[in-house]
């Protein structure tokens, strides 16, 4: 993984909000309107949480009619678990 992409990924984590967010999302897939309730904030925010967490690709989105459900983008997650191993390894 090159270490740019790395970098986008501990930036969209390092965010209290976006890292519960992760969290929520390793139990089961939510739609937003979950996280605007679970952690109390705006459903502007949360959809602002949402966006950077998905351009990093550490979550996926899939619409349900009216609702887009979202949960972890599991092979991602699992490069970047890989990723820092090999370097908290060195």
């Amino acid at each position: 993984m090159k270490s740019k992409k790395i970098i986008k990924i501990l930036k969209a984590i390092a965010d209290e909000n976006r890292l519960k967010m992760i969290k929520l999302l390793s139990c089961k897939n939510l739609c937003s309107c979950h996280f605007v309730n679970i952690l109390e904030i705006s459903q502007p925010n949360v959809s602002h949480h949402l966006k950077i967490l998905k351009e990093a690709g550490l979550i996926k989105a899939s619409k349900r009619g009216r609702w887009i459900d979202y949960s972890l983008n599991k092979e991602n997650i699992a490069l970047i678990k890989d990723e820092l191993n090999k370097i908290l390894k060195n």
